[in-house]
């Protein structure tokens, strides 16, 4: 006699799933329970910010089997735009994509006034390596613009310098969490029928007089790389109020087809004999993000108000304790009316041999120093070497890059961490 087989009934085994997802559940929260803290004479640039809620929801969407974009990605995308206060949100796999696809989008031949080859596009100095480059992969050339350096931004007054026949998009940068004075810039805007793009990437949860920042121009980016201001491992956002940039973002990030968009039932009408599962209407990329990003955004993006006000405790106390040092180095301020969330510590010395002394020795104790940002691009190889203007000599971003530094500022730093940055800069200046 063949022996008997006894099968699983569906509802068993589901049972069963979902016993196995909540032991396992709990045993996350328990290994991050055991984690040890930081050592307070270690001070890196950035820790990861992300805990059990975060990891769970990225093994619930592996378990289920649900990894490309989808529910969760939706769901975020809601959720964010309600945050900052936009129409819509179009999440991405990163910061840098999300100004890939604003370039992309206003290229795009459908959109009227939009930019061209040769376009012109204003760009402050000092910012990072892909705000600027999508510009000239698109065919535009970035103005480079100075900085006012008490706020590392550039200044809406400069601009109507920086304007020429081929002027048609500001991109602002709120750069290292301090956010641009938005209210002139857009005036600017406005009057002479520009697009603005923010780029928004180190600013999440920064704004001018009472607005996130991100939301004031035609588009608006953010970064969730580990080390912003939230995170979902890789990631990014694009926010937008107008609903045809919007249609064309969806598209435009997903290989160009029609499955995202609002009006595809329209334009498949209009192409009968082509598979509408593969109906490609746009130029686009595969910019998606995964499901387990969208998890690790669900659950940072309530915790964002929260990390904000430590990252600004931590600024308002090694300001104070530094204070005496002003005639040492100079400490960025807030524009009047914003608010910053202070992406790190900003110190810039007297002079570029200052800068690296002081480098080397506050690494020396453990405290991770950067540049600012990328220092000035126009030095760069490879902006120097490509179609680009600039406006004036950018001497300010010439002495950023040159004198400036920032250490790490993350809400996970305590007290003693503070101390041990504070006790960093005095001892180098000997001020113990």
């Amino acid at each position: 006699m063949p022996e008997t087989v006894t099968l699983t009934s569906p509802l068993q085994s589901a049972e069963r799933q979902a016993e196995i997802r909540s032991q396992v559940a709990g045993l996350v929260s328990e290994y991050f329970d055991l984690m040890p803290q930081m050592p307070a004479d270690e001070c890196p640039l950035s820790v990861p910010l992300y805990g059990a809620d975060e990891v769970n929801g990225a093994l619930d969407s592996l378990l289920t089997q649900n990894i490309t974009m989808g529910a969760k990605v939706r769901q975020f995308e809601k959720a964010f735009a309600e945050h900052v206060g936009s129409r819509h949100a179009v999440m991405v796999n990163s910061g840098s994509s999300a100004n890939l696809l604003a370039l992309a989008v206003l290229s795009d031949p459908s959109v009227p006034g939009g930019l061209r080859p040769g376009d012109e596009v204003i760009v402050p100095a000092v910012t990072w390596s892909t705000t600027l480059a999508p510009i000239l992969q698109h065919g535009c050339v970035p103005v480079l613009v100075d900085i006012d350096p008490k706020t590392l931004n550039l200044r809406p007054e400069d601009l109507e310098a920086a304007l020429s026949p081929k002027t048609r998009a500001i991109m602002p940068v709120h750069l290292l969490g301090n956010p641009v004075a938005m209210g002139p810039l857009m005036e600017l805007a406005e009057r002479h029928d520009l697009w603005v793009v923010e780029d928004t990437c180190e600013s999440l949860g920064s704004t001018f007089e009472g607005r996130a920042v991100g939301t004031f121009g035609d588009m608006g980016t953010y970064s969730f790389f580990f080390s912003h201001h939230i995170t979902t491992i890789e990631g990014g956002m694009l926010v937008t109020d107008d609903d045809r940039l919007a249609d064309l973002a969806r598209s435009i990030r997903a290989h160009g087809w029609t499955r995202d968009m609002a009006q595809r039932d329209k334009l498949e009408a209009a192409n009968p004999s082509i598979d509408p599962r593969f109906l490609f209407v746009h130029v686009g990329y595969n910019l998606r993000p995964m499901e387990i990003s969208a998890a690790f955004g669900l659950v940072q993006l309530q915790r964002l108000e929260e990390f904000n006000e430590q990252r600004r405790a931590n600024v308002a106390y090694l300001a104070a304790a530094l204070d005496d040092l002003r005639d040492e180095i100079a400490l960025v301020t807030e524009q009047p009316g914003g608010r910053s969330t202070w992406f790190g510590f900003t110190a810039i010395t007297k002079d570029s041999s200052t800068r690296l002394a002081l480098s080397e020795h506050l690494e020396s104790r453990g405290i991770a120093t950067r540049p600012i940002v990328a220092g000035n691009l126009a030095v760069q190889p490879a902006f120097r070497d490509n179609p680009h203007r600039l406006v004036g000599d950018l001497a300010n971003a010439t002495a950023v890059g040159e004198r400036g530094l920032f250490v790490g500022n993350h809400p996970n730093l305590t007290p003693a961490h503070l101390d041990h940055i504070v006790a960093g800069f005095r001892s180098f200046f000997d001020r113990a």
